[in-house]
């Protein structure tokens, strides 16, 4: 894909011109809200300011890399865990590396306080979100299967049909009373001529994706990111929001050594999990637990090898979820675990014995935990966010222990033959807290619309602003989030 056709402006002519809206960020969370708020007010003046550059799809390919920003450098490890978050820093943020999994939260995800009388309920519920998932899905051009309107009310029908299933899939799907169904996802099941993407290749390289299939900002936002209200400036990190009286003013960022000041009359902070509380900090905006509360879900990769059964045979890289574990339910002692099947090399070629290298199957296990106050960003007065992270919490071992026990009984429609040790992987990718949704400035950062308790034109959208991890990938409700909030104040 060529290069779109953007506005982008110099930091100067960003400065010396005052913005109806400025987005601090480029990513799922800004696009989706500017998406909705430009269909309410298409002659508004917007401002983008991108911390990274503008790396088209060709580039990313020729180059083996999604940024020229190392994102591992845009954030410091302290205390004794030094854990690793993946993100993309750059024009359309980590739409770029996702591998575009698009489950929702399960209603049950909403209420875990009232369920188990631990964590606590977000100030939302899945009833809240289910138009503005049914807008999400719908401008992805998500790939599913109606059936998960059994469990998910209001999904069907999807736009596209869902992926070709693997003969492991099959197997499960034939089990009376399954809990298996094909993975919802933003890769194109189908090329459409309503879009410029393709079809999955199914080569398991999403976070390049070779073809183009999967959504992302460069090619699934033209329209918002050509729209002639909005201006785009590059390579422009964003210091702090200057308040007076309550309000955002201007949004200070630094380009090449220098700063500059954008004034405003509203402000939508999407800057990930880790940069938009910094920022915030940075700027004296208070809240319960600004920078605190920080997770994920843990990530363990589990091979299991089979006998005589073949794999690999699917149409995209993740292509089925199993509701088994998640059905099981909370406790107070452990979360749930979302059971998925792959269809890439995870662990290599199964090398032994020869000649059965396809007799393999990789699962994915996502192992909730609860986010802790401790765990956070802090400012300490260095250039990027200070992290602490512990490690995995006992409720998350016991959470993943529970599913370890559960899997032979899950797997009996296959031939297995062993179910192997899991692998905890260093990050999933889906950074979550910091900011979080509640319902006063007493217990959380912003409220219902996620707007900011203490700044009452300043939005915090993406992932940062989640009460807990939920039971899935977040992104698919990080955009119904944004699209709500949009609608709610503008609408």
């Amino acid at each position: 894909m060529g290069r779109i056709a953007i506005k982008f402006i110099s930091a100067q002519d960003a400065a010396s011109d005052s913005w109806d809206l400025v987005v601090v960020g480029s990513g799922m969370g800004s696009l989706f809200f500017l998406m909705k708020y430009l269909q309410e007010r298409p002659d508004q003046r917007v401002l983008i300011v991108e911390k990274g550059g503008y790396n088209t799809h060709d580039w990313q390919l020729q180059n083996l890399q999604n940024s020229t920003v190392d994102n591992h450098r845009t954030y410091r490890n302290i205390g004794e865990f030094h854990k690793e978050w993946a993100y993309t820093i750059g024009l359309g943020g980590s739409s770029n590396c996702w591998w575009a999994l698009t489950p929702r939260l399960h209603p049950d995800d909403f209420r875990i306080h009232t369920m188990t009388g631990t964590s606590v309920d977000w100030p939302i519920t899945y009833d809240d979100l289910v138009p503005y998932y049914q807008q999400a899905e719908r401008k992805m051009l998500i790939a599913g299967s109606d059936e998960l309107e059994e469990h998910y009310p209001g999904t069907a029908p999807f736009p596209q049909p869902h992926h070709h299933l693997t003969t492991a899939d099959e197997m499960m799907r034939a089990r009376p009373g399954h809990l298996h169904y094909p993975m919802p996802t933003a890769k194109l099941s189908l090329a459409t001529e309503e879009s410029s993407r393709n079809r999955c290749c199914s080569t398991s390289r999403c976070h390049l994706c070779p073809v183009d299939a999967k959504f992302n900002a460069l090619n699934g936002f033209r329209d918002v990111l050509s729209h002639p209200a909005v201006s785009i400036v590059v390579d422009a990190e964003v210091q702090m929001l200057d308040t007076a009286g309550g309000v955002v003013k201007s949004v200070q960022f630094r380009q090449a050594g220098k700063d500059y000041k954008a004034a405003c009359d509203l402000c939508v902070l999407g800057a990930n999990a880790l940069w938009s509380p910094f920022i915030m900090l940075r700027s004296g905006i208070g809240g319960h637990g600004v920078g605190r509360y920080l997770g994920e879900k843990m990530l363990a990769n589990v091979e299991v090898y089979l006998d005589g059964l073949e794999h690999y045979n699917g149409g995209t890289a993740t292509t089925t979820m199993n509701l088994s574990l998640l059905k099981d339910g909370r406790t107070k002692d452990r979360g749930t675990t979302f059971l998925i099947f792959k269809n890439g090399f995870d662990h290599g070629v199964r090398l032994d014995p020869p000649g059965r290298w396809r007799e393999s199957l990789p699962l994915g296990l996502y192992v909730e935990d609860h986010m802790h106050y401790d765990n956070g960003v802090f400012d300490d007065g260095g250039d990027v966010p200070a992290v602490k992270f512990a490690p995995w919490s006992p409720y998350a071992q016991n959470t993943l222990d529970h599913a370890m026990s559960r899997l032979p009984e899950i797997l009996k429609p296959l031939p297995v033959e062993e179910i192997r040790d899991p692998k905890i992987w260093p990050t999933l990718g889906h950074v979550q807290g910091t900011c979080r949704m509640g319902t006063d400035i007493g217990n959380s950062v912003v409220d219902r619309d996620l707007v900011s308790h203490a700044v009452r034109n300043l939005v915090v959208v993406g992932t940062s602003t989640f009460p807990t991890s939920g039971s899935v990938n977040p992104t698919l409700t990080a955009a119904a989030m944004s699209l709500r909030s949009a609608e709610r104040l503008v609408g």
